[in-house]
């Protein structure tokens, strides 16, 4: 119509499965000044750009399962709508180190685990596991020689080019100017030997730090890794992180 603006239209949605770049929070802009960011409903967002200005735009909606208590406290839902009509999964603590996934009809996607104390020194917190397929971990990336080394380590040349451009990305150590290297999770190489680090194979996920601040996950686009994994994995990590779930 005419004169109408278009920054008011809403954005087209997209299908969950089809997010290979997301950050959780509410922020609704991405920019630096904080009086034009905005906040709405706590979501799995993604980047539309219209009129020169970024977007962060919801796409999959998070909701406390215990409004009273931390996600990672009280689990919570993934829903495909802000109405919450149309679930996609729940995460709940089991009483150990794992949070179950299930889908709306009760079953088990997979889990996330939080590594035991003892291995945080070589492993990120939070770890994947989806059945039929190797566990996903996010080995520290000074271990064992660097990020090169420790996922490259035991598989050949399998990370050639993918590891190369994940590391790169967003990584001022890459460019020898800061020191910030990104988070990637892999999966375990399948000849690794039980309770060896060091032995990874495809990479999955990955975490840019980023200087100006923004906290963007990239999950691999037509991988095997169910994405509301990656989702799940990425709230707990925020709310431990950040406390993304009580701004």
């Amino acid at each position: 119509m005419f004169g109408r603006n278009r920054r008011d239209e809403p954005f087209e949605t997209v299908h969950w499965d089809e997010i290979t770049q997301f950050a959780v929070g509410r922020t609704m802009r991405d920019t630096f000044r904080k009086s034009k960011r905005g906040e709405g409903a706590h979501a799995i967002r993604f980047m539309r750009t219209r009129g020169g200005e970024e977007y962060m735009v919801p796409g999959v909606y998070i909701v406390p399962v215990e409004p009273a208590a931390p996600l990672a406290k009280g689990g919570f839902r993934l829903f495909d709508d802000e109405a919450g009509q149309q679930p996609l999964c729940t995460v709940l603590p089991d009483g150990s180190d794992r949070y179950r996934v299930k889908d709306a009809a009760g079953r088990e996607i997979g889990s996330i685990r939080r590594t035991p104390v003892t291995k945080r020194l070589t492993q990120q917190a939070l770890w994947m596991e989806q059945p039929g397929h190797p566990a996903v971990v996010a080995p520290r990336a000074w271990a064992r020689g660097g990020p090169g080394a420790s996922l490259g380590r035991g598989v050949g040349h399998v990370l050639d080019g993918i590891v190369d451009s994940l590391l790169c990305f967003g990584s001022d150590e890459a460019t020898g100017s800061g020191g910030l290297i990104p988070v990637v999770w892999a999966a375990v190489a399948e000849d690794a030997e039980e309770g060896k680090d060091g032995e990874y194979g495809e990479a999955v996920l990955t975490f840019p730090r980023r200087t100006d601040g923004t906290r963007w996950y990239f999950v691999k686009r037509d991988g095997w890794l169910d994405k509301r994994l990656a989702f799940a994995l990425a709230v707990l990590r925020e709310s431990d992180t950040v406390g993304a779930d009580r701004r």
